[in-house]
């Protein structure tokens, strides 16, 4: 076995060995989802089974190609190999036809991300122990935002039956401490109460332009892994000319 194959042994092991080992803790993600799934109803509008299947798929779809790749390459076995070729083309297909309907429907992201914060804060509660309330509390305190638009939102959009609406969520004010933004609308309107330095800005805006800057780093991110995953379709075609296997 010259150096040349040797090396190229060693990349498709090496690298197909961490393909596998992800599609494997994909695969286990799916199935605790699908497990535990009824916890995160609420994040996700209640489609946690079609999410714990989908990782479940991909999961399974991954660690089959890594599988391949790793003992294909290891065996130098020519039906694994081209076995693994092939798919590998066919994601590669997949992952660029994502990408496309992804630029194409990128301005559409605005409106689902204003649909699901329009959904969260009309059920908003406040509580802590509600998953979902957690969440949009931990997103305002991350972004330095309050409400979907405006903290006005907890006025005008929230349920009076669930939520006071004179008050705003802890994690509204600027500097924040428990139960900073209880009656801050109360406060605001009366001169001899002092109301909380609050966030004005809303939080769509800013999960949107979070959004759209880290779509950038994931295309860069993508077309590199495309470019490896290319690389080791051209690898497998080249063992697979001195392999020893089925169909070599």
């Amino acid at each position: 076995m010259g150096f040349g194959t040797g090396l190229m042994k060693t990349l498709m092991f090496v690298f197909n060995g961490i393909v596998w080992i992800l599609g494997l803790v994909l695969f286990v993600v799916g199935i605790v989802v699908l497990v535990e799934g009824k916890n995160w109803n609420d994040i996700i509008d209640n489609k946690t089974v079609p999410v714990s299947v989908m990782l479940i798929v991909v999961g399974l779809v991954i660690a089959i190609v890594g599988f391949l790749g790793c003992f294909g390459a290891m065996k130098q076995n020519g039906g694994m190999l081209l076995v693994y070729a092939i798919v590998l083309g066919i994601i590669i297909i997949v992952q660029c036809v994502a990408g496309i309907l992804a630029f194409v429907f990128s301005d559409e992201s605005e409106e689902i991300i204003e649909s699901s914060f329009d959904e969260v804060i009309s059920q908003y509660t406040g509580s802590a122990d509600r998953t979902v309330d957690h969440a949009f509390n931990l997103i305002m305190e991350e972004f330095d935002c309050c409400g979907v638009s405006g903290p006005e939102d907890f006025k005008e959009k929230t349920n009076a039956d669930k939520f006071n609406q004179e008050s705003l969520p802890d994690s509204c004010c600027q500097e924040m401490t428990d139960q900073c933004g209880w009656d801050y609308w109360t406060k605001k309107e009366n001169p001899q109460e002092t109301a909380p330095e609050i966030y004005t800005e809303g939080c769509l805006t800013k999960t949107v332009d979070y959004v759209k800057s880290n779509m950038k780093i994931v295309g860069v991110i993508c077309l590199a892994f495309m470019a490896v995953e290319f690389i080791q379709i051209i690898f497998a075609m080249c063992l697979r000319k001195g392999s020893k296997g089925l169909l070599a």
